[in-house]
């Protein structure tokens, strides 16, 4: 028989198993206030349950636990397994509705205004004479005009382009520094965030606030960049990882769609902000405060000096956000928290990013 399982790492368990089920709630009631789902969150949602499921059910072994204590974990472990199943369904319904409108339902929105058209009104037959109304006089018919001038569409806030434009030398200076530690660092976590910095550049604006939307978030990323590469713990963790793991430079295309996503989406988010437009600053500080309370730190098999750095930098973007004096600036704060956020979430829902994390941990 099998040692039993104290009383403290019972505990741990239990813990994790609360923190599990706050998360969830916290998924379920975002998602309905949002009314999406986000793909990125239900990944790493996914990966969680199961790395929670398998390590409650080895708690389950013979003689660990009293046998009330074991049918109720049992109950547990089928309930964490039923979700794990149908979060799947759920990310695949949300891709679903974004391939379902292609560029030919767009156009066809755009044209009909985003409006139903009102049924066309049935006239009895009897009564279609009557209701015709009189000619009108010459005098009263309008000039009929054979071109007619195109309405005038409103600007674009944003365009993305495919070349990134370096205004600052943020990309060039971390790149270079990159291929430098190179030589003696793992650098896939570094390239990760980099490609971040390179898709928030690849945007383009004739707004007078676009150099704050793109200089802002940038600010914070290459902190991260450099603190990986420089500063303790992550210059010594990379350096380890190095030694035991292949280098890897480039990206896998899955690891890049999550960026894209995560980037597009901060740039809808500031879209009110490069047209000028009024925006509820109060609301997009309480979306960043949520999102750092839901903040995912991974399972207890990653390296969480690490992900703790990038808690930081979320953290600081949040309380910029509160603190500072011009509105404008408290909402890009706002979205680069988020922004900040969801990639972490990416991070974590790739599989090759989170084996790295995994072997990073001594």
């Amino acid at each position: 028989m099998s040692e039993s399982l104290s009383q403290e790492e019972l505990m741990d368990r239990l813990l994790l198993i609360a923190t599990l089920n706050a998360t969830l709630m916290h998924f379920l009631l975002s998602t309905q206030i949002e009314g999406r789902v986000d793909p990125d969150r239900v990944d790493s949602l996914t990966q969680g349950l199961k790395r929670t499921r398998k390590w409650i059910e080895s708690t389950l072994a013979p003689g660990q636990l009293s046998q009330s204590t074991a049918n109720i974990m049992g109950l547990i472990v089928k309930r964490l397994s039923q979700i794990e199943s149908l979060l799947p369904k759920l990310a695949y319904r949300a891709q679903r509705a974004e391939q379902a409108r292609t560029p030919t339902m767009e156009i066809l929105t755009l044209l009909d205004d985003g409006r139903e058209r009102p049924p066309a009104e049935v006239v009895p037959e009897g009564a279609q004479l009557s209701r015709m109304t009189p000619a009108p006089s010459p005098d009263t018919v309008p000039p009929l005009t054979l071109v007619e001038a195109a309405p005038e569409e409103p600007e674009e806030p944003y365009l993305k382009a495919e070349i990134e434009d370096d205004a600052w030398g943020f990309i060039g200076q971390h790149q270079r520094m990159i291929e430098q530690y190179s030589v003696r660092c793992h650098v896939l976590l570094p390239v990760f965030w980099l490609e971040v910095l390179k898709e928030i550049h690849r945007y383009r604006s004739k707004s007078p606030y676009f150099a704050d939307v793109v200089e802002t978030p940038s600010r914070f990323i290459v902190r991260i960049i450099k603190g990986l590469l420089t500063e303790a713990p992550g210059a010594r963790l990379l350096q380890e990882l190095h030694q035991k793991r292949p280098q890897e430079k480039d990206l896998l295309p899955s690891e890049k769609a999550r960026i894209e996503r995560a980037v597009a989406s901060y740039f809808a988010g500031v879209e009110e902000v490069l047209r000028g437009g009024e925006v509820n600053v109060q609301e997009k500080i309480l979306e960043a405060q949520a999102a750092l309370d839901g903040f995912d730190w991974g399972g207890p098999d990653l390296e969480k000096r690490i992900i703790k750095r990038f808690n930081q930098r979320c953290e600081e973007a949040v309380d910029s956000a509160s603190s500072d004096s011009d509105d404008t600036r408290r909402v890009i704060y706002a979205e680069t928290a988020k922004l900040l956020c969801k990639i972490q979430l990416g991070i974590l829902a790739e599989p090759r990013l989170r084996e790295v994390l995994a072997q990073m941990k001594p």
